[in-house]
């Protein structure tokens, strides 16, 4: 018989969800035996609850990065991530969802929301199901919420040996219990790959550097508008590709930017499904530090110029890739600009990071989950 995972996420940004979805396609790729459900908990949730909460925590994340900062912070300790996490479990502690779970019945639950690990928790203790929990932190620094359920979880999976440290310390986990893996990705990747012919194939310079920009998709797109614009009035003998995400306003406004500032060597893309194969071209990438994208340009070993945070999670990313010495952060278009002239003046300002990202190691982090799934799975 199969041994059946559950992957639940929350579509409260793409992150979670891109994560199952990796870990979904390479534990098929690596395991006929074992049976693989991706779970959307907001697809659950109380309909109207459901879609305020996405929608209000996307507002202040895009439009109010303070706001979201400060509730962020006040909501990172055990009291309030208490209550927080009481509120979500009401929100998605229904009989639909309960009898998707209930029928499917895992034998190990991989969450990469902690909202999934909570309420795999809670159906375990009502004896609902009996499932094995791996909580999967998709940030760099883990938040307090991530951490509610920890004595219910069998590991937790972090970023860095700093952040288990501190968890054991500071928040008293046992350290046998965590695991600096890392956020796993699991990307598409030619190992013929020719980067000159895919900038022909783009009709890009190959003599000069490649910058792939991500804007943020979403609504986020409008927030890095500034930086962009800034960015092709100074016409560099640079390759530009934007990733404009869904947003196809931002997505045309971009264009017209291109066609004012006549920025030939400039190509824009809405939302792409080629990622890797857009990373393997670049020289650095522009991006704001959400989890899963900062990951991927570690993955690729790409130096990353980080526009202003949404605050959050995402100050927690840019602590850890500055501190590394993997990226640089600017909160403001002219400073960011300037660094990018630097660059293109002088490529050498970006060896110190390759070095330092060559120095790392993230791209066994799925696999080494892997390992450790099928280890508690076969106890």
């Amino acid at each position: 018989m199969k041994k059946k995972i559950l992957v639940p996420y929350a579509t409260y940004g793409s992150g979670h969800k891109a994560i199952a979805n990796y870990i979904e396609k390479y534990f098929k790729n690596k395991n006929e035996d074992v049976e693989i459900l991706t779970l959307d908990l907001l697809g659950y949730s109380m309909p109207v609850v459901g879609k305020v909460t996405k929608v209000i925590s996307e507002f202040f994340m895009l439009k109010q990065p303070f706001i979201w900062d400060v509730f962020f912070t006040l909501s990172d300790t055990k009291v309030s991530a208490h209550i927080t996490n009481e509120f979500g479990m009401r929100l998605f502690k229904n009989k639909k969802l309960q009898k998707i779970i209930e029928e499917f019945n895992p034998d190990l639950t991989i969450s990469t929301h902690f909202f999934g690990s909570s309420l795999i928790a809670h159906y375990n203790k009502k004896k609902i199901i009996n499932s094995k929990i791996i909580t999967i932190v998709t940030d760099y620094v883990a938040h307090e919420l991530w951490l509610s359920s920890h004595r219910d979880t069998d590991y937790l999976v972090v970023c860095s040996n700093e952040e288990k440290r501190y968890l054991v310390n500071e928040r008293d986990i046992p350290k046998d219990k965590i695991k600096t893996y890392g956020i796993p990705i699991f990307p598409e990747t030619n190992s013929n790959f020719d980067k000159n012919k895919m900038l022909s194939k783009l009709r890009l310079k190959e003599s000069q550097l490649t910058c792939v920009f991500f804007a943020g998709g979403g609504n986020g797109s409008t927030t890095t508008l500034p930086y962009i614009k800034r960015l092709l009035k100074q016409n560099l003998p640079l390759n530009l590709i934007f990733i404009s995400g869904k947003n196809e306003k931002a997505e045309k406004k971009i264009k017209e930017y291109v066609k004012r500032f006549n920025a030939k060597n400039c190509k824009v893309y809405g939302y792409v499904n080629n990622v890797p194969e857009i990373l393997q071209v670049a020289d650095f990438v522009v991006t704001k530090p959400g989890g899963v994208q900062t990951t991927e340009c570690l993955y690729f070993k790409k130096p990353m110029i980080m526009l202003r945070s949404s605050g959050g999670q995402e100050n927690g990313n840019i602590k850890y890739v500055a501190k590394k010495g993997y990226g640089k952060m600017f909160r403001f278009p002219f400073t960011c600009v300037n660094y990018i002239v630097k660059v293109v003046k002088n490529p050498s300002n970006l060896k110190q990071m390759e070095k330092n990202l060559n120095r790392m190691n993230n791209q066994d982090a799925m696999d080494q989950i892997y390992k450790l799934a099928i280890k508690l799975l076969n106890k």
